[in-house]
């Protein structure tokens, strides 16, 4: 099932996401920076299996 993602400050629809633990978005309206954490998390098998390593950036 897809959530709604809304700016906190304009309310307009930003995007429809799924399964997510943190999620970073900017307005392209208002410029807004909004920062979403998931309230929690469900265990996933293929987590279990599958190691995620960080990118890192040199921006």
């Amino acid at each position: 099932m897809l959530n709604e993602c809304r700016c906190g400050n304009c309310k307009r629809l930003l995007a429809r996401v799924g399964a997510f633990t943190e999620l970073q978005i900017k307005c392209s309206r208002c410029g807004t920076l909004n920062h979403v954490k998931a309230s929690s998390l469900e265990h996933s098998p293929l987590s279990d299996m599958t190691r995620v390593t960080p990118h890192q950036s040199n921006l």
